[in-house]
């Protein structure tokens, strides 16, 4: 559990870490801030503790002042020596109020009370996202286990398998299909581009007309020319110009921004 404690008084802070640890060794307090303004500081800078102690009454203010300057996601456990402010505490993200000098039992209850507020949905929560990532992965490899990883080639007078992501694009030339790697060497590929686009998976690769199928990789730019139509900047360049229609534009454009850079 990491903690942050927000008190100015330096023997009252260590007396609150004793009793932490002697509840938990494995709490770990993350730091002691004295201020207000370190504490704005602090909480902006780093990732959020799984609970913090505020002592009110502090060096240039109260600690209310910070959670009225910035949103803070996180329990905490209020500590003062007055008990005016036990209301206004409740306020905030409050579990608890505990007068100092704070005392072994009350402490302990107060992280008894945390912990059944907070460490109960955190189980269900992270094994919640455990579970969403699990589908996720069992998603993407059925999804990439339908399309082709690779295509044999003939090269030298042999079959090599090249791999489909090296591949920057498909195009049909004297009605033979070719592809074009990123290293910009050519094969024939033994398959017609209908049955290409869909055997590539949809999310990597693009039917820009009926002549080539791109690689998303593959597009340095797209421009407007006549008509709303598009011209493709591909690398490697192809011999021929690589243009995408009006009605075609729209889509290719949307596919483009889907994770462009993954």
């Amino acid at each position: 559990m990491n903690v942050v404690i927000i008190e100015d008084e330096i023997s009252v802070a260590q007396n609150l870490c004793d009793l932490l640890f002697e509840l938990n060794p494995g709490i770990k307090v993350l730091v002691v801030l004295e201020t207000v303004k370190s504490s704005i500081q602090w909480f902006q800078k780093n990732d959020a503790p799984d609970i913090a102690f505020f002592d009110i009454k502090i060096a240039d203010g109260n600690s209310f002042e910070i959670l009225e300057k910035i949103t803070l996601n996180f329990p905490i456990i209020f500590t003062t020596a007055f008990d005016e402010y036990a209301l206004k505490a409740f306020k905030y993200n409050s579990i608890d109020y505990l007068l100092k000098p704070i005392k072994k039992a009350e402490l302990e209850k107060s992280i008894l009370k945390y912990r059944n507020l907070y460490t109960r949905d955190k189980i269900i929560l992270d094994n919640n996202l455990k579970l969403i990532e699990a589908i996720k992965n069992i998603k993407e490899s059925t999804k990439k286990s339908i399309y082709k990883s690779s295509f044999l080639v003939n090269y030298r007078n042999q079959l090599i398998p090249l791999d489909v992501n090296i591949i920057s694009y498909f195009y049909l030339e004297n009605q033979i299909v070719y592809c074009k790697t990123n290293e910009d060497k050519k094969y024939q590929i033994s398959n017609t581009l209908e049955k290409l686009q869909k055997q590539l998976n949809p999310d990597l690769f693009f039917r820009v007309n009926r002549q080539c199928i791109v690689s998303k990789k593959a597009v340095k730019s797209a421009n407007f020319i006549e008509k709303r139509k598009l011209k493709l900047i591909l690398s490697p360049e192809h011999d021929s110009e690589i243009s995408i229609s009006k009605l075609k534009a729209s889509s290719f454009k949307k596919w483009m921004e889907i994770d462009r850079f993954n």
